[in-house]
């Protein structure tokens, strides 16, 4: 599936980069790249690409490469947020892992790797490490000087940073695959990347977290976020047993898009906690 928006007359309103934001979402399974105008200018955003794969780790930076070549407007020099989708993090105390080296030589210790190949978000107490395929960092910071880089867990636990009564459970899904993120009083218990097939299949994993965690379900609060149909579907048949289900709806436009992107382009928070 590739989308594209064709912009009309000539490019000459999207060439003053200093008034539009660029969002790039990368994963396993596509590439997407949104502009985002300036409130000033009255206009909408723009859908640079969204195009689909088939996952697989073969070739999976040459996609990429070729996603970004093929559409050269995104290497203009935009702000940018670039948000990387990967099933390979690692959750971090800060104040055992400090320095993003400690980070990167703890995750390459679990997963594997290159250490030049992780990235690393800070959020204060924590710090998560992450990586999608070989080479894709350094390719990110050739091509996307001074873009914040941030993982999808981080920037969904980062915007839930304030304190609560008791549990709190973001649940964000994906076409095929779904991040869940447990927190008690604020403070983080559980995050976790799973693939699905059936809406069974994310609440059995649901369940079986917070059971392993000893959250009760009448006192815990789940949040949703992703595609709508699914979690919308999935609210209803869970309702009865939790404290209170919420949904997210996070679109652009009118139109669905990753979670992830719709929070790193309305983070109305001071940049500090990312990486370059």
């Amino acid at each position: 599936m590739t989308e594209n928006t064709p912009y009309s007359g000539t490019r000459s309103d999207i060439l003053d980069t200093g008034q539009w934001h660029l969002a790039v979402d990368i994963s396993r399974h596509g590439f997407g790249a949104w502009l985002l105008p300036d409130e000033s200018l009255g206009m909408h955003p723009r859908v640079i690409i969204r195009t689909a794969w088939a996952p697989s780790d073969a070739g999976l930076l040459t996609k990429i490469e070729d996603a970004v070549y093929d559409n050269p407007t995104v290497l203009d020099d935009y702000s940018a947020d670039i948000i990387i989708e990967s099933d390979r993090q690692l959750w971090l105390p800060a104040s055992l892992y400090p320095t993003d080296e400690d980070c990167a030589d703890a995750y390459v210790s679990v997963y594997g790797g290159d250490i030049l190949d992780v990235m690393v978000n800070d959020l204060d107490s924590e710090k998560c490490a992450f990586m999608l395929t070989p080479g894709l960092k350094s390719f990110m910071q050739r091509s996307f000087p001074g873009a914040r880089i941030w993982s999808q867990q981080a920037l969904l636990k980062d915007n839930s940073q304030q304190p609560h009564d008791s549990f709190k459970c973001l649940l964000d899904i994906r076409q095929s695959a779904f991040d869940l993120i447990l927190l008690c009083h604020g403070e983080l218990l559980s995050t976790s990347t799973h693939l699905w097939k059936t809406e069974t299949d994310i609440a059995y994993v649901l369940l079986n977290i917070m059971q392993t965690y000893e959250a009760p379900t009448p006192d815990t609060e789940i949040v949703f976020s992703g595609v709508r149909k699914v979690r919308q579907s999935l609210g209803k048949t869970l309702q009865p047993y939790f404290k209170s289900i919420s949904q997210k709806n996070y679109d652009l436009a009118g139109k669905e898009i990753p979670s992830a992107v719709y929070l790193a382009i309305n983070r109305k928070k001071r940049y500090a906690h990312h990486t370059r």
